[in-house]
């Protein structure tokens, strides 16, 4: 079962396919790499938000964007940002 709706699944798989599938065939550090995912799933969402932006509860509701786990995408996005950030800058292995 999806925690969510096929628009927000369907926007982590798309941005799946299109930065992290290439990022990690050329060997780009995991950090670049979901980043590019975490920024794709932004852009992604606040456009198709944009579209309902009349609607109330545009930015938040999930009936104007994707959302997983009752969380709008673009809130993931900005969390896997920042977490490969910290985990690039200040976690060394």
């Amino acid at each position: 079962m999806i925690n969510g709706n096929l628009v927000g699944f369907g926007m982590v798989i798309l941005s799946a396919l299109l930065i992290a599938l290439p990022g990690y065939l050329l060997r780009w550090p995991n950090a670049v790499t979901m980043s590019g995912v975490g920024v794709l799933l932004i852009v992604a969402d606040l456009i198709l938000r944009m579209r309902n932006k009349g609607q109330r509860k545009w930015l938040m509701g999930d009936q104007t964007g994707g959302y997983l786990f009752f969380i709008p995408v673009w809130i993931f996005g900005i969390a896997m940002i920042f977490l490969n950030n910290v985990n690039a800058l200040f976690i060394r292995k």
